[in-house]
């Protein structure tokens, strides 16, 4: 006599078949929520739009290297970068459009990698967004009435406090983008990984403490090269425009082959 065969019930194709289950539903919803392969990834037409407007900010905010041309009566060893824009300065407002260019591309750049750049703690957006809204401000609005520098009459004047509230409040919005702007790199540079974005990295905060420290000590000292080091912070910072630049195209994490 044959045995009837146990009736067994039937299977679904997908069960127990390993890695089914990330490709059904619930993992497109865990992609959704950057839980998923390509969490993180944001969009990378956001991404590229401001990658390009990084590489923008840091070319115009390097608009200080027209100065010896369009201004050599300025001396670079002795004077601040910011005196360039002074509006009694020839071509003075080449100079404040290079700095509002740089404000405004940086703060597009920032609320575009604020929502988009996932795989970047948000400080180094919120960071980059302060420093393009004061550099903007800082070009537009608050920039120096005279080049103090160059001209006693005004040295005199700024000591005793007696010029316009935009020469004067032209302090805050430069600290308060430096503020930002170091907020930035700091943030970038904890998550940088590989070993050459990690140098240029390193080397980008090198020239930028070392130029920053410099011009807090020359503020006090101006006879110990004011003008040089304040050059020196603001090159270190261009090149930290550059490496966001390619932190927002590509990630902090070198592309691994496939």
């Amino acid at each position: 006599m044959i045995r009837p065969r146990p009736h067994r019930p039937a299977r679904h194709p997908s069960a127990g078949t390993p890695g089914a289950a990330a490709s059904g539903p619930a993992a497109r919803r865990d992609d959704r929520h950057g839980d998923g392969p390509r969490a993180g990834a944001g969009s990378p037409a956001a991404r590229t739009g401001a990658a390009v407007a990084l590489v923008l900010a840091a070319v115009c905010y390097a608009s200080w290297l027209l100065g010896p041309v369009l201004n050599p009566g300025l001396r670079p060893v002795e004077s601040y970068l910011s005196e360039l824009a002074a509006r009694d300065q020839p071509y003075h407002l080449v100079f404040q459009l290079g700095d509002v260019t740089t404000g405004i591309c940086a703060t597009v750049a920032g609320l575009l990698l604020a929502r988009w750049a996932r795989d970047v703690p948000r400080p180094a957006w919120w960071g980059l967004l302060v420093f393009g809204v004061a550099t903007a401000v800082d070009g537009g609005w608050t920039s120096m009435d005279c080049a103090p520098s160059v001209d006693a009459r005004c040295a005199r004047l700024e000591e005793l406090g007696d010029l316009s509230w935009r020469h004067q409040a032209h302090t805050v919005t430069s600290s308060v983008a430096v503020a930002g702007a170091l907020l930035s790199l700091v943030v970038i540079l904890a998550v940088l990984r590989g070993p050459a974005r990690r140098r240029a990295g390193l080397v980008v905060a090198v020239v930028v403490a070392v130029g920053t420290v410099g011009t807090l000590v020359a503020a006090v000292r101006p006879e110990l090269g004011l003008g040089l080091w304040q050059r020196t912070q603001l090159a270190g910072l261009s090149g930290w425009l550059l490496l966001a630049a390619a932190v927002a195209r590509r990630g902090p994490r070198p592309e691994q082959p496939r």
